[in-house]
């Protein structure tokens, strides 16, 4: 009877196991990041095919959301587009973030991080790779995303 249970024990252990089995790991990434700019150019190239998207401003002071006029995307995409290699930076950054964009893709979400006028990074929703860290210091003043977040937060609603 003691046999019976043990063996009945040592079946459902082995049953078990076996799920953990990982035969298509979707999240797991064990292969390098690609370059350090990789999610901004993937951003860049659906932005340059004429995808819509949908842009908010998250303010994680007030923990408030505002959708961004489509007519102010234009500056989004300029920024994109003003990026060099040399704005890419391999820092980390550990501050908390005042504002964050949402970009809202028809099948994606990316994450912008704006921690201050001089960095920002950039990630998906769900990404597998560590986020793209990227210095905006030297960027022109009008494509400042941390200004833009102040501008449309301080813009009065149209509701």
């Amino acid at each position: 009877m003691k046999n019976l249970r043990y063996i009945s024990i040592l079946l459902l252990l082995l049953f078990s196991l076996s799920g953990c089995n990982i035969q298509d790991p979707k999240y797991i990434s064990f292969s390098t990041k690609p370059n350090n700019h990789y999610y901004t150019d993937e951003l860049r190239n659906k932005i340059l095919s004429n995808e819509k998207f949908t842009l908010y401003v998250f303010d994680t002071n007030l923990y408030k959301e505002i959708e961004v006029p489509s007519e102010e995307n234009s500056i989004f995409e300029n920024f994109t587009n003003t990026l060099t290699n040399d704005n890419y930076i391999d820092d980390k950054v550990d501050a908390k973030e005042p504002f964050r964009l949402k970009v809202v893709f028809k099948d994606d979400k990316y994450l912008i991080k704006v921690f201050n006028d001089s960095v920002v990074s950039i990630c998906p929703w769900d990404g597998n790779y560590k986020e793209d860290i990227v210095s905006i210091k030297n960027l022109p003043l009008r494509y400042n995303l941390y200004d833009f977040c102040k501008h449309i937060q301080n813009e009065p609603s149209s509701n």
